[in-house]
């Protein structure tokens, strides 16, 4: 497998959460760094989790609109 080229992120911050990040980053051992991408990473996994949640409930939301049709169909005499 051939490795993919890292990509560089820039983006700006207050003092304060930059401050807040460096400390965070030191009490869990981590180069900030690595501290900002594991929270990217779970941010997006959060993200992706809750797009599955949505999808899931409109999904079932319509599978029960077509079972309820079908048991309406299934009444109507026709054999």
């Amino acid at each position: 497998m051939i490795a993919k080229p890292e990509t560089t992120i820039t983006f700006r911050v207050s003092s304060e959460l930059a401050e807040q990040t460096r400390l965070f980053a030191k009490s869990s051992d981590q180069r900030v760094s690595e501290y900002i991408r594991d929270a990217v990473r779970e941010k997006n996994a959060r993200q992706i989790a809750d797009r599955m949640r949505f999808l899931s409930l409109r999904l079932a939301a319509e599978n029960a609109k077509v079972s309820q049709e079908f048991d309406i169909a299934a009444g109507d005499g026709i054999a």
